[in-house]
């Protein structure tokens, strides 16, 4: 990345991708720690090394527009604006939760922030996503839908189907594969026996944006997302990037199977380095912001630790 790409990105989503991105991260790091205590009443996939993806697309997304998510949650969903406090508590499998501790990691809900759910199915918010864009384009509204999964779900029938419906009847969707290359520990030429973007480009317009840069996804998903809006048609963003962590669980993944540069792999700290070189943000204040949120954090924790467990009758209701 070069000081050249200032003229590409508005130096506030520069900082709000940032800020988003540390969020997920800082947020993952906690949960990481926290999750062999057993205070969670939930699974956690973790989204450590893939937080660029959804904070370069939100940054072009409005509460109105609707993101069906998989089974790794927790940064597209901060990124859409899913408060800490209730992403937390639903870990913690207490009431004041996003879910009202009825869904866990896998099942997130804000419809405030355009989060009407998500599936533990690999796939299966595939076909919701263009469910909503139909709704859309029924009832006359603006709003574009996401149908946000990963490279295992192209596996799946529903993922044609999907593609075949929406553009068959031209539906305002925009169809996000964030490619961690990895189908729990198979690699995807050892499942796919097709290139992805290649499959969706006999239905719609293909994007691709390294999933490691920022402002990669932030300038594909843009022009990804106003192609929607302009058409009212599918559009397929493909993002290429790396799962630190284990496909379940607190732990990193196996190096010999998923090698990862600190350096070169990290969305983080590439722009960082980037919002260095281009006096957007000074080494200090990055150490200012990431204190700030590891205030936020402590504070979800305390929100979640001390709000009620559901009760039988909750739970029957």
């Amino acid at each position: 990345m070069s000081t050249a790409e200032l003229d590409t990105i508005n130096p506030a989503d520069a900082l709000r991708m940032l800020r988003t991105m540390r969020v997920a991260r800082q947020m993952s790091q906690r949960i990481a720690k926290l999750y062999p205590t057993d205070v969670m009443e939930t699974p956690v996939h973790l989204c450590i090394g893939q937080e660029a993806v959804s904070a370069g697309l939100c940054c072009h997304l409005t509460d109105a527009d609707q993101m069906l998510l998989g089974h790794r949650t927790h940064a597209p969903a901060l990124a859409k604006g899913l408060p800490l406090r209730k992403l937390m508590a639903e870990l913690y499998g207490r009431t004041t939760g996003c879910s009202h501790a009825r869904g866990g990691s896998m099942h997130v809900f804000d419809p405030e922030h355009g989060l009407p759910g998500s599936s533990a199915i690999v796939g299966g918010s595939i076909a919701v996503g263009v469910g909503a864009a139909l709704s859309s384009k029924l009832s006359g509204s603006d709003f574009i839908s996401v149908s946000y999964f990963g490279d295992a779900a192209t596996n799946a029938g529903v993922f044609h189907e999907s593609m075949n419906f929406a553009a068959l009847k031209q539906l305002p969707v925009l169809f996000l594969c964030e490619n961690n290359g990895l189908s729990n520990v198979m690699p995807v030429a050892e499942h796919a026996a097709y290139e992805i973007a290649g499959v969706a480009s006999q239905f719609m317009p293909v994007f691709r944006a390294d999933g490691t840069d920022a402002l990669s996804v932030y300038r594909e998903a843009g022009k990804a997302v106003r192609q929607v809006r302009e058409t009212r048609a599918p559009v397929f963003l493909e993002c290429t990037t790396k799962r630190w962590m284990k496909h379940q669980g607190h732990e990193r993944d196996d190096l010999e199977i998923n090698p990862i540069d600190p350096v070169t792999d990290c969305p983080i700290a590439r722009l960082e380095r980037f919002m260095i070189g281009a006096s957007l943000i000074t080494p200090r204040e990055i150490l200012a912001l990431a204190k700030e949120i590891e205030a936020e954090i402590d504070d979800a924790i305390e929100f979640a630790e001390r709000s009620p467990y559901p009760q039988p009758e909750f739970v029957e209701a």
